[in-house]
């Protein structure tokens, strides 16, 4: 009996003069592609290929390596919604919809988070926090994006050196790719592609990009504080306390004469 195989939305699965398309998956030029992630099983009595859901429903936890759908980019964030975890064949339960930050797309700094996704990328993150709600990271060489269609035409991208491009359009696109964009590792165990393991540099840059701007100065430190308030000033004079101190020490020097 075949082994179980994951599979993802546009994974070829079969070919049509061979297999009818069943239950999660449709036909497309001959080929037989999934139509959503699960798990693959053919049958060769009927004929017929199938793509079920995954059963039954599993939490996300810290450390785990999943798929998603990028289908939402905003300035300083993408949002992805989470379809399967990788060494798993079973359903998401509970939050899918996570939200990586520009600081955690990739191991270097990135300037404009479109560079590094578009919407309906299909990327491969890790899980680094569930609660209060789900925070991915692709900052990882083996994990960002594993599928990706033009932006003009939609057919799929190739890798050509460090970026994609498309046969149809002779169009150049970048993308934040993993190691094995088009040569997916989808049988690898989960802890060969780091799944486990947070990084607590990550950890530390995300709590603290909140607090930073994009110079590097902190947003709302103490030290910017202390100085509205006089702190550190040359005598020790603050705004609110100079004018008293200023009165005292007339008072010392004895009444004025008129």
């Amino acid at each position: 009996m075949e082994q179980p195989k994951l599979v993802l939305p546009g994974d070829q699965v079969a070919v049509a003069e061979e297999f009818e398309a069943g239950e999660g998956t449709y036909e497309r030029d001959g080929q037989i592609l999934a139509s959503m992630p699960g798990v693959l099983w053919l049958d060769h009595a009927n004929r017929i290929a199938k793509v079920r859901a995954f059963n039954p429903p599993a939490a996300l936890k810290v450390g785990d390596v999943v798929y998603g759908v990028v289908d939402d980019i905003r300035q300083m964030m993408a949002t992805a919604t989470v379809g399967a975890v990788h060494g798993r064949t079973r359903q998401i339960s509970g939050e899918a919809e996570g939200t990586i930050h520009i600081s955690n797309v990739s191991e270097a700094y990135t300037e404009d988070i479109r560079d590094m996704f578009r919407l309906g990328d299909i990327i491969r993150a890790k899980v680094i926090q569930v609660k209060p709600s789900l925070q991915l990271t692709t900052a990882e060489p083996i994990l960002g994006v594993v599928r990706a269609m033009c932006s003009q035409c939609r057919g799929p991208l190739e890798v050509r050196e460090r970026d994609l491009f498309c046969l149809h359009c002779e169009r150049t696109e970048r993308r934040k790719i993993t190691q094995d964009y088009g040569d997916l590792r989808l049988s690898a165990p989960a802890s060969e592609l780091g799944a486990g393991v947070v990084a607590e540099r990550q950890r530390r840059e995300d709590r603290g990009d909140r607090d930073r701007g994009r110079d590097g100065r902190d947003r709302g430190g103490g030290g910017r504080r202390d100085d509205r308030r006089g702190h550190g000033r040359p005598g020790g004079r603050d705004r609110r306390g100079g004018r008293d101190r200023d009165r005292g020490d007339r008072g010392d020097r004895g009444p004025r004469r008129h």
